[in-house]
């Protein structure tokens, strides 16, 4: 309802009486990010035209967070970070990410919901098409190091590009480590309907990480991050327990599922961001084969 005063004058809610809300002027990283995220719109619709048009890419920057694929290059870099969303539906693009220095920033989430798995739009329509498709895009950059990160379902494909394109070192937060519902006692897809659509499409594909890692070598130094009270991602990260290379550290238990949250509103995220970058450069010095796995 609008309110009025006694003499039937104008609302006092229409525009004119509501004073504009001044608008802070974007600030240089603000400005350089921007126009980081227009270059690379362009650098994918020149990649993948045809990808690039079913895509439905956001025309403006504001609605990135929505997109499947964003790029943001940086010029001369050779180290890449790749983010993974989860099933929430929102790149992982936290301003720490954002401001990482002489880094090429590539953040891609699933509106299918298919841990990336079943093609991503933009990038490809099947696993192996995103996965040879990333490798392209990362010669265009000049991305020779290239680092995972992953929130959630999100953290599963950070696992499983981490290891098919080669990457140094994987960060998962709250992440699955397998999608093989025999690895969990009990479980059925009743359970878990949203793997419906994943097993139909890939009935032969390795879902468990925790074997996947075990087995191959080199690999990507791995640290997961999982609050204990959180019982299934707990279970979930102990599978890896053990396998060299691979960390795992709890988190705060209030954290829940919700670790990138709670790292971001306690701003320790930075301080896992700096840890990591500091073993990529480490392992930036091995050479590490790009593999092929179905």
């Amino acid at each position: 309802m609008l309110l009025s005063d006694a003499a039937g004058e104008a609302p006092l809610d229409v525009p004119e009486n509501v004073p504009a809300v001044p608008r802070a002027a974007p600030t240089a990283l603000e400005r350089d990010w921007t126009e980081r995220v227009n270059q690379g719109r362009i650098h994918l619709a020149r990649l993948f035209p045809s990808l690039d048009a079913r895509a439905k890419v956001p025309s403006e920057a504001g609605n990135d967070g929505r997109a499947a694929i964003l790029v943001a290059p940086c010029d001369g870099a050779r180290s890449v970070l790749i983010t993974f969303g989860g099933n929430a539906g929102y790149l992982v693009l936290p301003p720490v990410v954002q401001q990482l220095p002489n880094t090429h920033i590539i953040a891609i989430r699933d509106p299918k919901r298919c841990f990336s798995l079943c093609g991503v739009a933009g990038l490809g329509e099947t696993y192996q098409a995103c996965r040879d498709n990333l490798r392209f895009l990362l010669a265009s950059l000049g991305g020779t190091d290239v680092h995972c990160l992953g929130v959630s379902a999100g953290g599963y494909a950070a696992l499983r590009f981490g290891l098919d394109l080669g990457a140094h070192a994987v960060l998962g937060m709250s992440a699955p480590t397998t999608l093989d519902l025999a690895d969990e006692p009990g479980a059925t897809l009743k359970r878990y309907p949203y793997l419906t659509a994943l097993y139909r499409s890939l009935p032969d594909i390795s879902l468990d990480m925790a074997r996947l890692y075990a087995s191959t070598s080199p690999r990507p130094r791995v640290l997961l991050l999982y609050a204990p009270s959180h019982e299934r991602d707990a279970w979930l990260a102990n599978r890896m327990r053990g396998i060299p290379g691979v960390e795992l550290e709890k988190i705060d238990e209030k954290a829940g599922h919700r670790v990138l949250q709670l790292l971001e509103s306690t701003q320790t995220l930075e301080h896992y961001i700096r840890r990591l970058r500091s073993q990529w450069q480490f392992y930036a010095s091995t050479a590490r084969p790009i593999r092929n796995v179905a």
